[in-house]
């Protein structure tokens, strides 16, 4: 009687430890997605990001915009693997999302020239989302 108590026990903390770990991780990347995000709205060399219009002649995109590009789609990515992971029903809206950011001229371009170098599964989600994107 003893061991299966110590055994109902153990199984109980782990689950507890289980969801306290998955707790503290979705808060660490919700810290993240706001920091990223707030950043990118805080610094005027990152405006150009969110703009639809560009004119790549006059002015060509900047090394501190790829750079916050690409951490973003390292974050798309990172919300992607988890998703797959926990699956949460959220899969539609990170898709959405990633469409309307992906849609936009310098992530895109950073996109097409950084996607080689991606997952191929990431990417066939990503292109699947810009292709749903641009068909509204």
């Amino acid at each position: 009687m003893g061991i299966i108590e110590s055994l109902l026990f153990t199984a109980a903390y782990f689950r507890d430890d289980s969801k306290n770990r998955l707790v503290t991780n979705l808060l660490a990347i919700d810290e993240r997605h706001r920091s990223l995000w707030g950043e990118a709205h805080q610094r005027k060399d990152l405006e150009r990001i969110f703009a639809a219009g560009i004119d790549w002649a006059a002015q060509p995109m900047t090394v501190a915009e790829t750079e916050f590009v690409d951490s973003a789609i390292l974050h798309f990515e990172t919300g992607w693997r988890i998703e797959k992971i926990m699956n949460r029903g959220e899969m539609k809206l990170l898709a959405h999302d990633a469409g309307d950011f992906f849609s936009l001229p310098i992530p895109r371009a950073v996109w097409e020239k950084t996607k080689i170098f991606r997952n191929r599964r990431f990417v066939r989600f990503v292109e699947r989302a810009l292709s749903e994107s641009e068909s509204l």
